[in-house]
């Protein structure tokens, strides 16, 4: 059985290889393993992952089945009822399970006046679109993210509850 709760900060280091596999699954082809390494090394730092664990203005969810980390989602508050999804994130080999979904849930149910939910998505990674697309999100943007001098497009995509 699939279960969702808070992380704590002695999940960080099997979060971080979780962040590491899902990254190099999905763009692997779109950058370099050098680019890849300098992305998770300060996007999944993990004083930074303690920090936003610790942090009670931020959600962040893990999801486990028999003692096996799955999945993770992480969300701040933009301002009023809005809040942005920072990270969600399925092992590969546990997509399409709905595990996803759930974490989207759970989410919705944490923030009981929650009017809006924004993030962004590389625009190369067209299964985390189409997921989202699903789930009722819509594109209202565009932003390019920049570390060291890698750039990443991406779309920034909304839902309205």
């Amino acid at each position: 059985m699939i279960v969702i709760h808070k992380a704590k900060a002695e999940n960080v280091k099997d979060i971080k290889k979780l962040l590491f596999e899902t990254w190099t699954s999905v763009y692997s082809k779109t950058y370099p393993p050098e680019a890849i390494k300098i992305i998770t090394s300060e996007w999944h730092n993990p004083v930074l992952l303690t920090k936003q664990i610790q942090d009670p203005s931020i959600l962040f969810i893990i999801a486990k089945e028999n003692n096996t980390l799955l999945a993770m989602c992480n969300t701040n508050k933009v301002e009023g009822e809005i809040i942005n999804i920072q990270r969600l994130h399925v092992i590969p080999k546990y997509q399409r399970r709905g595990i996803g979904s759930m974490l989207l849930e759970e989410v919705i149910r944490s923030f009981p006046k929650l009017k809006s939910i924004q993030l962004e998505v590389e625009k190369q990674n067209w299964q985390a679109i189409s997921f989202y697309h699903k789930h009722g999100f819509k594109k209202v943007g565009e932003k390019v993210f920049k570390i060291s001098s890698i750039q990443m497009p991406s779309f920034v995509m909304e839902k309205k509850i």
